[in-house]
C-alpha cells in the first residue's frame, strides 16, 4: 500500500512544516512546494493539503484530496478553490490568537497615546507633549469571541478596561464584561469607546459587511476602530466618511479588499487611518506551533477521529443571514 501523500503549499513557512513532518513516524509521502502561483506539480495525487492560498480553482483539480488544512484563521477564500464535496477543511485560528491580541492592544494603546505624532516629532526634533487619553475606565467592544477575540478579551482586565463582545448566541462568557447577541449590536456600539472587529468573513458577515454605515454612525463621537479579522466585513466608505468627518478619533486596518495595497492607493494619505501590512500574526513560533497543530489533526484524521477547528463550508458562501456572528 503506498504512502499518503501530504503536499505542504505555502511559500513563506513551507520547508520548516514540511521538515516536521519528515520527522514524524506517520510514513507520509511528504512534498513542499514553495510557488504558490501555480498548482503543486502532484496535484492530482495530493490526499491532504497544507496551505493558506491556492490558485482559483486548484481544490477541484486535486482528484484524491480529503482534507485541507489551513494555515491561518480565514477560511473566506476556499470556495474560489473550487473544493469537491465531502472535502474536510480546518483551519489555524488558535495558532496566531496571541499574536494577534498583542497586536490589536499595540494599537489600542498607541492610538491612544498618540504613538504616531510622537514618532513624527522625533523625527522632526519637536518636542511637544502628545495628545493621550487614557484607556483605563473605557469601554471596548469585541465584535466575535472566536479564538483571537477571546484573547484579546483576555488582556483587557490588566488595563481596567470594560469588555463587551458581541456574538450571534449572546451566551455570557467569563472573558467579558458582558456579551450581546448580534441583534443589539448598534446599541452596544453606542458606549463603546473602541470597537475590533475580529470576527470570520461569511455569510453573516459579509454582503452586506457587518459594520456598515449604521454600525459606524452608532460609535460615539472620538472612538476608535480597529480591524483585524476581513476587509469584506467592514463599508471602508463609511470608515473614511467618518474620519473624514472627525466622528472617529482614529482606526487601524490591518486586512484590506487589495492586498498587498497598492502604492497609489487613497488610503495611505487618510488622516487617522494607520496602515499596517496584514501581519497583526506574525511570531517566531508561528511555524512550529502549526506543526504541532498539524501533526495533532494527522493523527485524529489518520485514526478516523474528528478534526480539531473544523470549517463548515455551507457557512462561507451567499447573502448575509438575518443573525450575524
Amino acid at each position: 500500500m503506498s504512502a499518503m501523500k501530504v503536499c505542504v503549499f505555502h511559500e513563506r513557512m513551507g520547508n520548516e512544516i514540511g521538515a516536521s513532518l519528515h520527522a514524524a513516524e506517520f510514513g507520509l509521502d511528504v512534498e513542499v512546494v514553495t510557488d504558490t502561483s501555480q498548482d503543486p506539480p502532484c496535484a492530482d495525487a495530493i490526499e491532504v493539503l497544507v496551505a493558506n492560498t491556492f490558485p482559483r480553482g486548484m481544490l477541484g483539480r486535486c482528484p484524491k484530496l480529503r482534507w485541507l488544512q489551513l494555515t491561518g484563521a480565514g477560511a473566506d477564500h476556499v470556495l474560489e478553490g473550487a473544493p469537491r464535496e465531502g472535502l474536510q477543511v480546518t483551519h489555524a485560528a488558535n495558532v496566531p490568537a496571541v499574536a494577534v491580541a498583542e497586536f490589536v492592544w499595540m494599537g489600542l494603546l498607541a492610538l491612544a497615546k498618540d504613538a504616531a505624532a510622537l514618532v513624527r516629532q522625533q523625527d522632526a526634533r519637536l518636542w511637544r507633549p502628545p495628545k493621550s487619553r487614557l484607556l483605563a475606565g473605557s469601554t471596548l467592544v469585541i465584535a466575535g469571541l472566536g479564538p483571537i477575540g477571546r484573547e484579546i478579551a483576555r488582556r483587557a482586565r490588566g488595563f481596567e478596561v470594560r469588555t463587551v463582545a458581541i456574538t450571534r448566541s449572546g451566551r455570557p462568557s467569563p472573558l467579558v464584561d458582558e456579551v450581546r447577541p448580534s441583534s443589539m449590536l448598534p446599541d452596544a456600539l453606542r458606549d463603546a469607546s473602541a470597537l475590533v472587529i475580529a470576527l470570520p468573513a461569511n455569510r453573516h458577515t459579509t454582503c452586506p459587511p457587518l459594520i456598515d454605515e449604521a454600525a459606524i454612525r452608532a460609535l460615539p463621537q472620538g472612538a476608535v476602530l480597529i480591524n483585524i479579522a476581513r476587509a469584506a466585513v467592514l463599508d471602508h466608505g463609511a470608515l473614511l466618511r467618518a474620519l473624514d468627518e472627525r466622528r472617529l478619533h482614529a482606526a487601524l486596518l490591518d486586512v484590506h479588499e487589495k492586498e498587498p495595497l497598492p502604492p497609489d492607493s487613497p488610503l495611505w494619505a487618510v488622516e487617522n487611518l494607520w496602515i499596517t501590512p496584514h501581519g497583526a500574526f506574525v511570531h517566531p513560533g508561528e511555524a512550529a506551533e502549526l506543526s504541532r497543530l498539524i501533526l495533532d489533526n494527522l493523527a485524529r484524521f489518520l485514526a478516523g477521529a474528528e478534526l480539531c477547528n473544523r470549517v463548515d463550508l455551507s457557512e462561507l458562501a451567499g447573502p448575509r443571514s438575518p443573525d450575524p456572528i
